[in-house]
């Protein structure tokens, strides 16, 4: 059992230690997330006296009034504002009769700019993508076989970061898995909250799809957002998480579940050899990886 949990805080926090969305629904985006210098189409579902954007090419602004589309090549993360002002009736609190007034409203949208990504894929038969340029770091365990800790970081110790855990199981769904994560969180955070927790079929596999945030106590002071997808199957258990600075979680959000759910397993893993050197429990007690 020591194993077992000690691996899952290794996945969660060891950095020794969304998809972006429109503000409001008047604008959408599309794609988004984008690559460097992919075309966005912004379109728009209000009209008005006077229409302006910024962000991007728009600079400061640009009036577009009148048009309800227009496109953008990004080169970076970019918030795209929509100032409109525009006539509309308005009823007085003091006096009760309506008039037309100008009126001025804003919308906006952050537009995801995802970095290059690389691949990689384990002898073990999974793969995942990741930023490219950072770096692979492989924990290593007692035994071998089909489990392990692989981290890919920008640097040592650093706070943002993807992980992929994988463990042999006995008698575990994806419930059981994310409660263990859940229970074993506070061991390595302090005033964890869980804030989404999903359930879902990932690539014709139960899964489930959680978000919490919390103090590393690691790196003290610095308080993160993490995204766990966590799903078992063919006896083993797959954590893949993904984690930021929580106050950057928003604008990073889109990358990290880009990471996340392109892991895939790309062979059934083989079952632990219990006759060269005897069966081997998936829950070792005592050894920490």
């Amino acid at each position: 059992m020591y194993r077992f949990t000690s691996m899952l805080l290794c996945a969660l926090s060891l950095v020794v230690p969304a998809l972006a969305r429109a503000d409001s629904n008047a604008v959408v985006a599309e794609p988004n997330p984008v690559s460097v210098g992919q075309s966005v189409t912004f379109h728009w579902y209000f009209t008005g006296t006077k229409v302006v954007v910024a962000g991007g090419r728009f600079g400061n602004g640009a009036v577009v009034t009148g048009r309800t589309k227009l496109t953008d090549q990004p080169r970076k993360t970019t918030r795209y504002t929509f100032d409109v002002w525009y006539r509309a009736p308005v009823k007085s609190p003091a006096t009760g009769k309506t008039a037309v007034q100008p009126l001025h409203s804003r919308y906006s949208v952050l537009v995801e700019v995802v970095p290059p990504m690389a691949s990689y894929h384990d002898s073990h038969g999974w793969q995942i993508s990741y930023v490219h340029g950072w770096q692979m770091d492989k924990v290593s365990t007692p035994d071998e076989g089909d489990d392990g800790l692989v981290f890919f970081q920008p640097e040592d110790d650093s706070v943002e970061r993807l992980a992929v855990a994988i463990m042999p199981v006995r008698n575990m769904n994806s419930a059981d898995l994310i409660q263990k994560i859940q229970a074993d969180v506070p061991a390595h955070y302090d005033s964890p909250q869980f804030i989404t927790e999903n359930t879902f079929l990932y690539r014709d596999t139960p899964a489930v799809w959680a978000i919490f945030t919390g103090l590393d106590q690691t790196h003290p002071g610095t308080r993160t957002q993490s995204m766990i997808l966590a799903f078992v199957r063919d006896g083993h258990a797959y954590v893949i998480s993904a984690r930021t600075q929580a106050d950057r979680f928003a604008a990073r959000r889109a990358l990290l579940e880009r990471m996340v759910k392109s892991f895939s397993v790309t062979k059934r893993p083989t079952e632990p050899d219990t006759t060269a050197r005897g069966h081997r429990a998936p829950f070792k007690e005592g050894v920490r990886a």
